[in-house]
């Protein structure tokens, strides 16, 4: 379970004002939790700090618990959350599999993991695409290759910002019912920020709404 308490931040710049004060909630293993609000309310931020990425400028307070493990306490690396930014980073040098074979944990051999990833690709029907270059993916593909990769690190939680906004109605419906099952089979917390109404459907607990 992933649960944050009374957490607060802001940043320097802005007259040491707070854009989120005493945000609690908690996200339970195998759950999905959308954040919803404008645009500059810190959306992206919250998924920043909750990772443990250091931000320029911004001043925060609260804790965070991981499994009722407070982790704000310890470095990003050993907190081993999977975070899906809106820049769909690949390794512009590497092929899909590549890409995907980097995230893959040490404690599976090399067979292992090359049955993992023909195994993931072939469930989203992306198998074919296995030794592309990133630059030879449309935006849709690379974010399911770069979801892929996040879920391929196997983390004990996993943020995503805008995960869906780039792929076209069809992909989106198929994509999300893989992302879904994948979420509670896996059962980890999921937290998503979104802007689109659409993405009520994959969760059935309400949504978290940042508000100044």
């Amino acid at each position: 379970m992933l649960q944050i308490k009374n957490l607060s931040f802001g940043f320097k710049e802005k007259n040491h004002d707070y854009l989120i004060k005493n945000l609690s909630f908690k996200v339970n293993n195998g759950e999905i939790k959308l954040i919803f609000g404008k645009s500059g309310l810190g959306k992206s931020t919250l998924l920043n700090i909750i990772t443990g990425i250091e931000i320029e400028n911004l001043f925060w307070s609260g804790e965070i618990f991981l499994d009722q493990q407070k982790i704000n306490i310890i470095p990003l690396e050993k907190r081993k959350i999977g975070l899906l930014m809106q820049e769909r980073f690949l390794f512009p040098h590497f092929r899909v599999k590549d890409n995907l074979m980097f995230a893959m944990p040490n404690r599976f051999s090399k067979i292992e993991r090359n049955t993992i990833i023909d195994d993931t690709l072939k469930k989203i029907k992306m198998k074919k695409f296995e030794n592309y270059f990133p630059h030879e993916l449309s935006g849709g593909q690379i974010t399911r290759i770069a979801f892929l990769r996040t879920m391929l690190s196997f983390p004990r939680a996993i943020l995503l910002d805008e995960p869906f906004s780039s792929l076209d109605s069809k992909t989106k419906t198929n994509f999300k019912k893989y992302f879904v099952e994948e979420i509670r089979t896996r059962k980890i917390p999921c937290l998503i920020v979104t802007h689109d109404d659409e993405d009520l459907d994959i969760s059935n607990t309400k949504p978290i709404e940042l508000k100044y």
